[in-house]
């Protein structure tokens, strides 16, 4: 990746620590930098009161090029950092640490909902033990009012 616009941040991954580049978050380096079918995980960051800070986690359990290169926060995020993986598994667990670990420290995220495993794949989160059923089901039962459930005799 090329050096221009390139800022160093820690980053945690599957459990270790790395000085890693994040780079400018543009579709021209989308484009030269991340080859078409590559599985993996993704942060994107940006300015947040001054500061760079993760804006989103997310994960390509196909093509992390065609993920970024169209996702909808091109234009607000300015970085981003790409770990590949050699499965969609591999990117599930680093999307997860990485979702976990941000709302741990504070960084408040712009993803609504927490990962979900892979497709056909109904993985527990390795970090809180939750699966997707149960974060639908606690997701649901939180929005609901009393007066809007009704109880059988």
């Amino acid at each position: 990746m090329s050096a221009s616009g390139d800022i160093p941040i820690l980053v945690t991954s599957a459990g270790q620590d790395a000085l890693t580049r994040a780079v400018r978050f543009t579709r021209s380096v989308v484009r030269t930098q991340i080859e078409p079918g590559t599985v993996g995980a993704y942060l994107l960051l940006g300015h947040v009161r001054g500061t760079i800070r993760p804006l989103y986690v997310g994960r390509s359990d196909t093509c992390l090029h065609r993920r970024l290169y169209h996702h909808p926060l091109q234009g607000i995020a300015t970085h981003f950092i790409v770990t590949p993986t050699r499965n969609p598994d591999q990117a599930y667990a680093t999307e997860a640490h990485w979702y976990h670990r941000h709302l741990s420290v504070g960084h408040p995220l712009l993803n609504r909902i927490h990962p979900a495993s892979p497709a056909r794949a109904a993985r527990r989160c390795p970090f809180c033990g939750e699966s997707a059923l149960e974060r639908a089901l606690a997701r649901a039962l939180s929005h609901s009012r009393p007066s809007q459930t009704r109880s059988t005799p």
